[in-house]
């Protein structure tokens, strides 16, 4: 197929579909022989086309995603009546960067990791389908294990679990982190003016009646 001709199909097929696209899926549906190599081409040649428009194509959860950019999304959700619900909690994140970084791994390992049970949270994530059943374990009792899905890339914007942060770049931007510097105080000599000098005692000179107030009034000592 020429790609003149291909091109404005890819395009709208990235439009209708409601999840990432890849080479491979559009394999499925080129059966003329079109070769992956030129698949991927084309998509990333939509992605450049798209920099310039209001709309963008992402790369994400192993594919291509034509979608609204991030400044539209106030918008977006007036308009469809979305509200926030869809937000994870400390006790999922930490669940869910467990099973992130450890995957396969069941709900115990989870729990001893964070030293609490976390059975109502794994339930949690499994509804919202960020994580999935990775088999059983060949353990005694044959627990499950458990996986991060490709819902999992796509709610964080990753292309692949290669592009989770490491522990290198969590250090590398603890490093980066400079303190903010205190303002410097002048103490330039010109700056500084003696203190005005005192009209009532000229000479520093102080009255016996002062002294006098500043003594105890029952013991007569200062």
């Amino acid at each position: 197929m020429d790609r003149n001709e291909l091109k404005p199909i890819i395009e709208n097929l990235l439009l209708a579909s409601d999840q990432p696209v890849s080479p491979d899926l559009l394999r499925q549906t080129f059966l003329n022989g079109t070769s992956k190599e030129e698949l991927l081409s084309v998509l990333k040649e939509l992605q450049e086309d798209y920099q310039s428009n209001n709309l963008q194509i992402v790369e994400v959860a192993e594919g291509f995603q034509l979608c609204t950019r991030p400044e539209y999304s106030d918008w977006i959700r007036k308009f469809l009546k979305l509200d926030s619900s869809f937000k994870l909690s400390r006790a999922a994140l930490d669940t869910l960067a467990i099973i992130a970084y450890k995957q396969p791994l069941t709900r115990a390992e989870v729990d001893e990791i964070r030293g609490v049970d976390s059975s109502g949270v794994v339930r949690t994530l499994l509804e919202k389908k960020i994580i999935a059943p990775a088999g059983r374990k060949n353990v005694a009792g044959k627990p499950m294990m458990f996986r991060t899905t490709q819902k999992f890339l796509e709610y964080f914007g990753l292309r692949d679990l290669s592009e989770m942060p490491t522990l290198e770049d969590f250090n590398e931007e603890l490093e980066g982190q400079v303190e903010p510097e205190q303002d410097e105080l002048s103490f330039d000599s010109d700056s500084l003016e003696p203190p005005p000098p005192d009209t009532d005692h000229p000479n520093g000179a102080v009255s016996e009646e002062t002294a006098a107030g500043a003594r105890d009034p029952e013991t007569g000592n200062g």
